[in-house]
């Protein structure tokens, strides 16, 4: 929630001091520009330039109200940096062979990935904005990263190819985590972030759930496919559980120019059947036609009319342009609503300073009084949310470690299904070895799928827990703005945003390394060989399960503790910002009032240049919020609202 009176309070003092060569001169110049010029640079929806400059002027004309208002000036510059950091994030999804490396280098313009007829390890590869060409490339276990920057394409492709591609990186022998790369192409300039995922279906099954657990944070998908072959069930599988996590799903079909026109329409309707019957599509969705191939090499000879026959700019307009002119517009809105907030703050103190000031010194010192009367209440409520939110932590715990308990029984039945169908398919010849490499195979993926199920699960039980403390919260903060509403006739506007769980600012892969083998290695006796095959294979059951226990013990385990860590920081983070909400309304409050009280040893003649000031200052910053949110909400602070702040597209400023 914005916080009335954050970090400083007003002091006249300062006012004074600054308003000689600063305040009454800011009013002077902002009278002179056109109010109607100033409010149609705000008027487009997505315009981020325009905002971006309306939110410079607005910091420069609060930061020289004087270094009491220093914090809020960094608030309105945290809004632009915001602005100008937002991505929109789009992830490139398909299988082997479907060309997804090849559209990620047509919609860049130069081949920075490297494409093979044999499949790239499974790696993520984010690729953003930057003025060259850059990589880096993240190791697991701690490893030092490695990194690459140069003006050649070609070089920075022939780099991830050591570190994204089977032949040079056997089963990521590596350890490579993820690979982030920058190159200055337009589709990145203008505001998206690419993530050319593993591809489905790979050798790595984990990656296939990280894949999944990863969707979430991206704005859409790019899912490619091609018609030779058609969408395959390992695609329709993935497709069903992908849908669910994506705000937006487009489909491409690839390799467009292997078709001649029939057979064009027999692949889209083909694909269009399959996605409607199989994944749960209720209409037809939309297929893109293109040649991933022929729009990376008319980009790189600059031609555009082999870029619009490919296809390519068909995805470029209707997709990249739609998803960054849609966020853009969302983004544009919360953040002139949240500019709105802090200047309404900003008002909201000169209001008080002014009222203060003009208030009889034994009328103010008896609303004082009554104002920490009614404080000391509000810290007691204080006191009782903390111990209900440090309650609802418990009972948090508590569940993750309940629902730890039963994936070992669900863990342990997978595992030894696992050990029978081994033990079926190679019949009398069982052995250990390809016992333990088919567990080894299949432990990352099922824990990988388990930890996403169960970071959604503690996702969802942590949002309904909090969200009523953290209401209590904002109840107690208003308390406080309503409090000296009452007492210095300073009217109380609710804001548009609230305490908030941290959230992560870019997308990032998560995987684990997930433990699949054993203190030590279990060669096959060659007592065993002495035993008959009943008894042999009883011998090696005992041992494999054995090994089962201990890896299901300890995953288990893992999943349990990161949980529980998730939770911790969680819980910890929230405390945080409600504590300090609270605790900064309170205390600039004080620290206002104080100052007043301070000043008024002046005599009412030596007050008025000051108040005079004050009431210019407070007409520089309506006439700001006006330009912020010119609908009407800035004409007159209003009644407290019973809005639901809880919609903006931005946690706090």
């Amino acid at each position: 929630m914005v916080l009335f009176l954050r970090e400083c309070a007003m002091q006249p003092r300062t006012i004074v001091a600054a308003g000689k060569c600063s305040v009454r001169s800011e009013v002077a110049s902002w009278s002179r520009a056109s109010p109607t010029a100033s409010r149609r640079h705000l008027s487009s929806p997505g315009d981020v330039p325009a905002l971006c400059e309306f939110l410079h002027e607005a910091s420069s004309h609060v930061a020289a109200l004087g270094p009491d208002f220093a914090a809020d000036r960094d608030r309105l510059d945290g809004l632009r940096q915001r602005l100008r950091e937002e991505r929109c994030h789009l992830a490139v999804l398909g299988q082997f062979k479907r060309g997804k490396s090849t559209l990620v280098n047509a919609l860049l313009g130069k081949a920075v990935l490297p494409t093979a007829i044999v499949p790239l390890t499974s790696i993520p590869t984010f690729l953003r904005g930057g003025e060259e060409l850059s990589a880096r490339v993240l190791f697991d276990e701690g490893k030092p990263e490695e990194r690459f920057a140069g003006p050649d394409a070609a070089a920075l492709a022939e780099f991830l190819a050591r570190f994204v591609t089977e032949s040079a990186n056997p089963r990521n022998r590596l350890g490579v985590r993820q690979v982030e790369a920058t190159c200055p192409a337009p589709i990145l300039e203008q505001g998206v972030a690419l993530i050319d995922t593993p591809g489905i279906g790979s050798i790595f099954r984990h990656n296939t759930e990280a894949t999944i657990n990863f969707l979430p944070q991206c704005d859409a998908a790019l899912f490619v496919v091609s018609a030779d072959p058609p969408i395959t069930e390992v695609e329709v599988e993935f497709l069903k559980l992908a849908r669910r996590k994506l705000a937006r799903l487009f489909f491409i079909l690839n390799k467009a120019d292997y078709l001649d026109e029939d057979e064009r329409r027999t692949a889209v309707a083909f694909l269009q059947q399959v996605l409607c019957e199989q994944v749960g599509f209720a209409s037809p969705p939309r297929v893109f036609c293109v040649s991933a191939r022929q729009g990376l090499a008319a980009r790189q000879r600059r031609d555009p009319a082999g870029w619009e026959q490919s296809g390519m700019a068909q995805i470029e307009r209707q997709i990249v342009d739609f998803l960054l002119n849609e966020k853009r517009e969302v983004l544009h809105g919360a953040v002139c609503r949240q500019a709105s907030d802090v200047l309404a703050e900003v008002e909201r103190r000169l209001r008080l300073t002014v009222r203060s000031l003009n208030m009889p010194l034994a009328e103010l010192d008896e609303r004082v009084r009554l104002f920490e009367k009614s404080l000391a209440r509000i810290d007691e409520q204080q006191i009782v949310l903390l111990k209900r939110v440090d309650a609802e932590e418990h009972r948090l715990a508590d569940s993750v470690k309940q629902r730890a308990e039963q994936w070992l029984p669900k863990s342990r039945r997978f595992f030894e299904e696992v050990v029978r169908e081994c033990e079926r398919q190679q019949g009398a010849q069982w052995s250990e070895e390809p016992t333990r490499e088919a567990i080894a195979a299949a432990m990352p993926g099922f824990f990988e799928r388990a930890f996403g199920e169960e970071r959604r699960l503690c996702e969802e039980e942590l949002r309904d827990a909090l969200l009523p403390h953290r209401r209590r919260a904002d109840e107690l903060i208003a308390e406080v703005h309503r409090l000296v509403e009452k007492l210095f006739d300073v009217p109380f506007e609710p804001p548009r945003e609230e305490i908030s769980l941290a959230r992560a600012e870019l997308p990032y892969w998560r995987t684990h390394r997930w433990k699949f083998t054993s203190i030590g290695a279990i060669p096959d006796s060659w007592i065993d060989q002495l035993f008959p095959l009943r008894w042999r294979k009883a011998r090696i059951r005992r041992r494999v399960l054995e090994q089962v226990e201990y890896l299901v013990t300890r995953n288990v385990g893992d999943l349990r503790y990161s949980m529980l860590e998730n939770l911790k920081r969680s819980v910890r983070e929230f405390r945080e910002a409600l504590t300090g909400s609270i605790a900064r309304t309170m205390q600039t409050t004080r620290r206002a009032l104080d100052s007043a009280l301070g000043r008024r040893t002046k005599d009412a003649a030596a007050l008025a240049p000051e108040i005079a000031r004050l009431e210019s200052a407070i007409a520089v910053v309506r006439h700001l919020r006006e330009q912020a949110d010119p609908r009407g909400r800035s004409a007159e602070l209003a009644a407290p609202s019973t809005q639901d702040p809880g919609d903006d597209a931005l946690g706090p400023a």
